[in-house]
């Protein structure tokens, strides 16, 4: 019995966390509806891929598809099923667990 608790212990102290990954194909109408979406959360740009960061899971938009990394399964559905709250103001965002990236803008003056 002590072994059992002893061994669950360092299974726990040990275990990696391995990111869950929920992907999603999407259409090319999709793409660009949910590309000009993302956008106003100021997404990081790599080549054709965009990334948005959040608190609690990651959104990467590529060309046909849609994927979501979070570090539970549940964490990554909440996150897939609130992304259209990115239509709403911003103030509003944080109620559905969405955040925008707060970046400067290199080389503009406003």
């Amino acid at each position: 019995m002590e072994e059992e608790e002893s061994n669950s212990f360092w299974t726990k102290l040990f275990k990696k966390n391995h990111e869950q990954i929920l992907e999603q194909e999407i259409t090319e109408d999709a793409y660009e509806e949910l590309k000009s979406l993302l956008m106003r959360a100021k997404p990081e740009i790599k080549g054709s891929d965009l990334i948005v960061h959040l608190p609690k899971a990651d959104i990467i938009l590529k060309p046909g598809k849609l994927l979501v990394k979070a570090r539970t399964k549940k964490d990554a559905e909440k996150v897939l099923r609130n992304i259209h709250h990115y239509s709403q103001p911003p103030g509003l965002w944080p109620a559905y667990g969405l955040t925008y990236s707060i970046r400067k803008e290199k080389g503009r003056i406003s």
